[in-house]
């Protein structure tokens, strides 16, 4: 089970888990690790194997179990989740068509509603994946939430975001919002203390007007799987390779064809992993230069 990976699209990322704590966190993500990439088929579990994806620390019943995995789904359908489509509509999160947790015999079944697979299924790009056991063994649920957003960024190691968004992003209470004192001590610290270690993590706070506005999360880089495998082929074959400028941001090793500024922006910023972006696929060159940009301004 210490193999077993959680993989999703980024876009779950940016669903703040209200009311989840460490357990429910630990349920959900231990699910994902089992149902990814397998449709809208139905999944069941035992507890004891539920048991063994999330480290369970605590001697927990099997009605115990039950009820915290009652209250992780009920959570789940609590949220609104928004995701991009062609109207740009907020829609109801129903992640689960099935969620039957059968106390008596020790098993939970779930399936993943077919509007909604896109987040577990066919990831090709755009996705988050980490360690399921890395994940559980962490205590504290806002080192978890962090750990999984860090994993988003694991080809450039680096994390850029404002202050409001990083609380909203992990449900911390509004004083952690309006006191940094509470902020820095009962959300970062525990985030330092755990996730520090994992990730060689290190902190840069930004200040607007002397007040913490937002963060920098530097830490390991990852390379992707595959990110080394079959490069970008220039369209033309008389369009060759040539440096091109970007202004403010550089220049970049690309071709006619390939070229394309928000692409070329989003390389810079770190906003699109190494193993797919177009130029760090295209031209070795460009790797040095990949996020170069990432944690300059909010």
């Amino acid at each position: 089970m210490s193999n077993e990976i959680v993989k999703f699209s980024n876009q779950f990322n940016n669903v703040a888990l209200r009311k989840f704590d460490a357990t429910h966190l630990d349920v959900l993500m231990a699910i994902a690790a089992r149902v990814k990439e397998r449709g809208t088929e139905e999944v069941t579990f035992s507890f004891e194997e539920l048991r063994g994806l999330m480290r369970l620390r605590k001697n927990l019943t099997n009605g115990q179990l039950a009820d915290k995995i009652v209250q992780t789904n009920a959570r789940l359908l609590a949220l609104n989740y928004m995701f991009t489509d062609d109207e740009g509509g907020i829609v109801q999160f129903a992640l689960f068509t099935e969620f039957r947790t059968l106390p008596s015999a020790g098993t939970l079944t779930v399936a993943v509603n077919q509007r909604f697979a896109f987040l577990l299924n066919d990831l090709t790009s755009q996705f988050t994946r980490f360690e399921l056991a890395e994940f559980a063994g962490l205590k504290s649920r806002y080192a978890k939430e962090f750990y999984r957003r860090a994993k988003q960024y694991r080809s450039s190691g680096i994390w850029k975001v404002g202050r409001e968004e990083f609380c909203r992003l992990l449900d911390a209470p509004k004083s952690a919002i309006t006191q940094t004192r509470y902020l820095n001590q009962k959300v970062i610290q525990p985030i330092l203390d755990e996730c520090g270690p994992i990730l060689r993590l290190k902190i840069e706070r930004q200040y607007t007007r002397r007040r913490l506005s937002g963060f920098v999360f530097t830490f390991a880089r990852e390379t992707p799987p595959g990110a080394d495998a079959e490069p970008v082929k220039a369209g033309k074959a008389d369009d060759s390779g040539h440096w091109t400028a970007v202004a403010g941001y550089g220049e970049v090793y690309t071709t006619t064809e390939l070229f394309d500024v928000t692409a070329a922006r989003d390389h810079f910023d770190g906003t699109v992993e190494a193993g797919e972006c177009r130029y760090c696929r295209y031209d070795a060159r460009n790797r040095e230069h990949h996020a170069s940009n990432a944690g300059t301004l909010f």
